[in-house]
C-alpha cells in the first residue's frame, strides 16, 4: 500500500526521527563539530533554531553552556523534552517559528546555530528574509549566527537526490531532493516491511531555491557583518561551487 500523506511526518513520526536521521550513529562525529563551534565562538547562551529531538542542544547544554531548543513541530518539542526532562542540564524547549521569534529572545544570545538545512523550513524568500531578521534580533551584540543548508545549486534539474537511508527493525526510511526550476522538493518515505502487505507513506514538502547569493544578500540586508562561508562545521573548508553544504557564519555588529 502506497499513501501520500498531507500530514508532516515530524508530528506524526516525532518518535522515529532520532531513527529517520540515524542519530546514534552521527552523535560522536557531531559531538567533534559542535566542539569546533564552541572553540571558535566560545559561547555563554545558544539558540538550536530548528533543534528537532534534541541532539545538537544537548551537546552544547553537556559543555555547561544554557541553550533554548526552538523548533516548529510540538510533537519533536515533545520528544525532545521526555529526552533530557531528568538530565539536569541548563536546556529548554519551545515550539515556534523562525520568522515569528517572541520579544522575549531578543538580544538573549551570543550564538544562534540553524543546521541541517532547517532554514529550508520557512518555506519561501519573504519567510526567509525575516527569519534572518528575527535571528539578527536574538543575538547580542558581537553575537553569531551560524546557518547550514544545502548547496542547491550543485543539484541538477529534476534531479531526484538521495540523501540518507536508515533501516531499523523492519522499518526503511529514506529522503530525498528533487529541483524544479525555483523551487525544491524534499520526500521522506517511510516504509514498513513489518506488516502485510508493507505500508509505503510518501511525506512531500516544498520550498523556495535559496541560493548561495540571495542568502548573502538577505543576510546583508538584516545588518549581519563579516559573513564568512564554509563547506562544513569545522569552518576549515572553504565554500566551493560544488560543495554539498553551505555553513554562513555570521557576525551581528558590536
Amino acid at each position: 500500500m502506497t499513501r501520500q500523506n498531507r500530514q508532516s511526518f515530524f508530528d506524526i513520526y516525532a518518535d522515529e526521527y532520532d531513527l529517520l536521521t540515524n542519530a546514534a550513529a552521527r552523535e560522536e562525529y557531531h559531538a567533534k563539530e559542535v566542539a569546533a563551534l564552541i572553540e571558535r565562538f566560545q559561547p555563554t547562551s545558544v539558540l538550536d533554531a530548528g533543534c528537532a529531538t534534541g541532539l545538537t542542544a544537548g551537546l552544547f547544554a553537556r559543555q555547561g553552556i544554557p541553550v533554548v531548543g526552538l523548533d516548529r513541530s510540538k510533537a519533536m518539542i515533545e520528544v525532545a523534552k521526555q529526552k533530557f526532562a531528568a538530565s539536569g542540564l541548563p536546556i529548554t524547549f519551545q515550539v515556534g517559528q523562525f520568522e515569528k521569534l517572541p520579544v522575549r529572545l531578543y538580544n538573549r544570545f551570543d550564538l544562534i546555530v540553524c543546521l541541517a538545512n532547517s532554514i529550508s523550513g520557512v518555506g519561501t524568500r519573504t519567510h526567509l528574509r525575516e527569519a534572518l531578521k528575527r535571528f539578527h534580533l536574538a543575538l547580542k551584540p558581537g553575537g553569531y549566527l551560524v546557518l547550514q543548508l544545502l548547496n542547491f545549486a550543485a543539484v541538477k534539474e529534476d534531479e531526484l537526490l538521495p540523501i540518507k537511508a536508515t533501516m531499523n527493525e523492519g522499518i526503511i526510511y529514506e529522503r530525498f531532493i528533487e529541483r524544479q526550476r525555483r523551487h525544491f522538493f524534499t520526500y521522506i518515505t517511510r516504509l514498513d516491511t513489518t506488516l502485510s502487505p508493507p505500508k509505503l507513506e510518501v511525506f512531500r514538502y516544498s520550498f523556495d531555491n535559496f541560493t548561495e547569493g540571495e542568502v548573502t544578500r538577505c543576510l546583508h540586508l538584516r545588518s549581519f557583518q563579516r559573513i564568512e562561508k564554509y563547506s562544513d562545521l569545522y569552518l576549515t573548508t572553504p565554500f566551493r561551487r560544488r560543495s554539498r553544504d553551505i555553513v554562513f557564519v555570521c557576525h551581528k555588529h558590536d
